[in-house]
């Protein structure tokens, strides 16, 4: 228990240290190189921290981590589809509730650095294009390995073990939404005109990691394999860029059109809900979560 308590002090010391004091950095230099290093790096910096804590520590434990996602079918199929799904459904709905924001034209040059839009004729074809490509960008999900194997490789079973499940899995989402804030104070992910920015953005964000964090959360414990919440975190990151470029506005909004808004993010909540009920009854103190289930080789 005494390791545990120290690994997760060490490891929270050196991701939201590195994040926070680039954060300041940025805020008060007059270039945008220290933002840079910070937005770039955000991936890299869970894994440094996680590597670097288990060097210090001496923890030799076994990672918690296999390539072989085919071997549990149905798992694999709930995180590329799933939230994708959710995302397209929320957008959806935005949409519906403010349909003079709906543009109708996709303006895929604001990804691609060039002038090309395309015309959306058929959004719901669009909509299941959008779902499948996010749910096989392995690129991405392999580079959302990085965040993952910080949060919820290393960091969440000594959460679990040290508070339960269900505490532990709320302190990983909000320690996680902590270390986005200096992005989002900067102005990453939201509109600067969102009403109380940043302050109402970087709230905002708190919740959309919470979200996500207890649906990453879910799988990792289910499957004890961080290779499955990195391609749901790979998947919202791939399809939740998407709505923004399909607004008149182009900006991302408290309520939406991206799921880090209220209004879209709305079906990812629901299944976060859901999962949070539905997680093993495990209290602090008793097994780590590598003793729910046998790493997958």
């Amino acid at each position: 228990m005494g390791d545990g308590k120290r690994q997760m002090r060490l490891y929270l010391i050196s991701v939201l240290g590195i994040c926070w004091v680039l954060g300041i950095a940025a805020a008060f230099s007059r270039g945008n190189v220290i933002y840079q290093i910070l937005q770039k790096g955000f991936t890299a910096f869970p894994v440094i921290a996680a590597v670097l804590t288990r060097r210090i520590t001496k923890d030799k434990a076994q990672w918690r981590i296999s390539l072989k996602v085919w071997k549990d079918n149905r798992l694999w199929a709930f995180c590329a589809f799933v939230p994708g799904i959710l995302i397209a459904v929320g957008a959806a709905l935005y949409f519906m509730l403010f349909p003079e924001q709906y543009s109708g034209i996709f303006h895929l040059g604001n990804l691609t650095g060039t002038e090309r839009v395309l015309q959306i004729t058929n959004p719901l074809q669009f909509g299941l294009i959008c779902i499948l490509i996010a749910a096989v960008c392995i690129p991405v999900q392999l580079l959302e390995l990085g965040e993952e194997i910080g949060w919820r490789e290393y960091l969440l079973p000594k959460q679990i073990s040290m508070y339960g499940a269900r505490k532990g899995i709320l302190l990983n989402g909000l320690f996680w939404g902590t270390a986005h804030l200096p992005l989002i104070f900067l102005g990453f992910n939201y509109s600067p005109e969102n009403v109380g920015a940043p302050w109402s953005n970087m709230l905002m964000m708190m919740l959309v990691c919470m979200t996500i964090g207890v649906i990453c959360s879910w799988v990792m414990v289910r499957s004890n394999n961080v290779m499955y919440s990195a391609i749901v975190h790979g998947v919202v990151n791939v399809i939740g860029e998407i709505p923004v470029f399909l607004s008149i506005s182009g900006k991302s909004g408290l309520l939406g059109p991206n799921p880090t808004g209220l209004v879209s993010m709305s079906g990812l909540m629901l299944c976060a809900a859901a999962l949070f009920i539905w997680l093993p009854g495990v209290k602090s103190g008793e097994a780590e979560m590598a003793d729910f289930r046998p790493v997958q080789k």
